[in-house]
């Protein structure tokens, strides 16, 4: 385990021990999935702030949704936060931290989804997507050109019993930040403005230089 996950980028092994260990407790019966989903009456009235993390992280008990999920963390997440974000943790942090505010806004007005991990990973897989559009990937025993990457992943964690209204909104939200990341600030119109720009405390912490 160690030999897999120390050699993944900091963000990405931060999410798969927290996932790991959310799945271990509540498969252990040490925790209650009912603790951790998003429950917007719960985090209002009755201050349960840490739903707002938790239904990000859990990708269920010991079981194929789990792995499958932690399979795409592996070798696709962690790709982008190599590669993409090489040396810019902060960046990729903040990608994932706005990304979350905005899933948060529309489940909040529009959605009623208990767990949104999914749709955070159709986020970085679709940001990874676009960043490596002449790529052409195996998932198990399809190749697809990255760009679909995140329809593809979407449709086989539907035959899991997934929600497509979660895929939705992730490819949406990715689409939403990579407009702005990667399109709009080359437009002349832009003047180089970056909606997404990463805040410099944030720098400071992940120790990131410019």
């Amino acid at each position: 385990m160690n030999a897999i996950i120390g050699h993944q980028p900091p963000v990405t092994r931060c999410l798969i021990l927290a996932s790991a260990t959310l799945m271990m407790l509540t498969s252990l019966d040490m925790l209650s999935p009912f603790s951790l989903y998003l429950n917007w009456a719960l985090i209002i009235y009755e201050w349960q702030l840490w739903r707002l993390v938790t239904c990000f992280l859990f990708f269920g008990t010991f079981g194929l949704s789990f792995f499958w999920n932690t399979y795409v963390l592996l070798f696709y997440c962690s790709s982008l936060e190599a590669v993409a974000f090489h040396s810019k943790s902060a960046d990729f942090l903040w990608m994932l931290i706005c990304s979350a505010g905005m899933l948060l806004f529309l489940t909040y007005f529009y959605g009623n989804s208990y767990f949104i991990s999914g749709a955070m990973i159709d986020i970085m897989t679709y940001v990874w997507g676009r960043r490596n559009s002449t790529a052409r990937m195996q998932v198990l025993f399809f190749t697809v050109r990255a760009p679909y990457l995140p329809w593809v992943l979407a449709w086989i964690s539907l035959l899991m019993g997934g929600n497509v209204q979660d895929h939705l909104m992730g490819i949406a939200v990715g689409h939403i930040y990579y407009f702005f990341e990667d399109v709009y600030p080359l437009l002349p119109t832009s003047k180089g403005f970056r909606l997404f720009r990463t805040p410099k405390i944030l720098k400071i912490i992940c120790n990131q230089r410019d």
